[in-house]
């Protein structure tokens, strides 16, 4: 059974989830990505994996001119302090659990490494804001969500765009009780690295102290330049602006993420998503009344569906509506593909043998010492260097 090529492959368990058999498992490859292996042996040849792709059998999109756009944040002033931009998904999971439903998105575990959960109460949502920059293990989740929709249950399922259209194959249908909620995402850091550098920090901070909490986009240092804050138990915390912290640095600097980020084929204002959430960059340029440096989300609806629930939640939230394209001028990780450096090679062979802090220092150039531009700014200005994507 031939699945997608190995650099375009996802890791979205879409082909393992849908195998009658279970004659697909997914291991992680050399550089710590999940991919899937065949038990050739038992293996049917019904081709249900290869329909459950979505390199392989890719959806139609909805049509971008259909699409509309919102600069929006919740007038929760604590749901918006605690959300990584304006908190417009706090309001899209409450309205799911306000149906009965359940919300399933991305959540650190025990060892803060980055998996899929449901969650079926509010008190329990904190679990999923905030950004965890790791692909996240999707393991029996499809299966999950599948069982709560038979049940007719309201779902909300939250991922990067290719864990939508993942889920969305491997259900082979439309469900209308499934809203579908993908993020702009730069690319999908490697696990493996991520569970380095989180060993790395706590022998650096805190002599392998156990760690506490982890805030990848703190905003004790405002939006734009958000801080990285690692918490440990009995020991100060680590915490530093985002243009300074070398994973971060690694990770915007494209040198640890997976094959297929370096060639999505899921970049676009087109999406197979209801709803695509962001950071509004440029804000303070294009709707100044809606900047006050606490954040301010990006908000694209791509169906009927979307725009209903939009018109529900518009007393809990303030917005502007606007043009798609000139929306995400500002966020190229919505339309564009990252760019594979050169240097990825060297970096994803020694980072587990060199210090991580110094190895990036040698493979990227170095952060401003007083920098006047905002991380996305950064990004935003290496467009000419990045691929258009499909």
């Amino acid at each position: 059974m031939k699945l997608a090529d190995i650099n375009q492959c996802t890791g979205c368990w879409a082909c393992a989830s849908a195998c009658l058999k279970q004659c697909i498992y997914m291991k992680p490859d050399k550089e710590g990505f999940q991919r899937p292996v065949v038990e050739t042996d038992r293996c049917a040849d019904c081709g249900l994996c290869q329909r459950a792709c979505p390199v392989i059998s890719p959806l139609k999109r909805s049509a971008s001119s259909k699409t509309a756009a919102y600069a929006a944040y919740s007038l929760d002033s604590a749901v918006r302090e605690h959300s990584t931009s304006g908190g417009v998904f706090t309001a899209l999971c409450e309205w799911t659990l306000d149906r009965g439903g359940v919300v399933f998105g991305a959540a650190y575990d025990e060892n803060f490494m980055v998996r899929h959960c449901m969650v079926d109460s509010e008190k329990e949502l904190w679990r999923l804001r905030g950004a965890k920059y790791a692909q996240s293990n999707l393991e029996n989740v499809f299966s999950q969500v599948k069982v709560c929709l038979i049940h007719g249950q309201q779902v909300l399922f939250s991922g990067t765009p290719c864990q939508i259209a993942g889920l969305q194959t491997y259900l082979g249908r439309s469900w209308e009780q499934l809203l579908l909620v993908d993020v702009v995402c730069h690319g999908i850091p490697s696990p493996a690295v991520w569970k380095h550098y989180v060993r790395y920090r706590r022998e650096s901070d805190a002599n392998g102290a156990r760690l506490a909490a982890v805030n990848l986009r703190s905003k004790e240092s405002g939006w734009p330049g958000y801080s990285i804050r690692f918490d440990y138990e009995g020991h100060p915390s680590y915490t530093v602006q985002n243009f300074y912290d070398p994973y971060i640095r690694a990770f915007v600097g494209d040198l640890c993420l997976r094959p297929s980020c370096y060639d999505c084929q899921f970049k676009g204002i087109a999406r197979t998503s209801d709803f695509t959430l962001a950071d509004y960059w440029g804000i303070e340029r294009q709707f100044p009344q809606l900047n006050d440096g606490k954040g301010t989300s990006l908000v694209l609806l791509h169906s009927i569906k979307a725009r209903r629930i939009w018109d529900e939640l518009s007393p809990q939230i303030r917005c502007q509506e606007t043009n798609p394209e000139r929306a995400v001028m500002e966020n190229p990780s919505a339309i564009r593909s990252s760019a594979l450096r050169q240097n990825r090679e060297a970096f994803m062979t020694r980072y587990t043998q060199e210090d991580f802090g110094q190895l990036v220092e040698e493979l990227l150039p170095p952060p401003p010492k007083q920098p006047s531009l905002t991380l996305p700014q950064r990004i935003l200005k290496a467009i000419p260097h990045r691929k258009d994507a499909e």
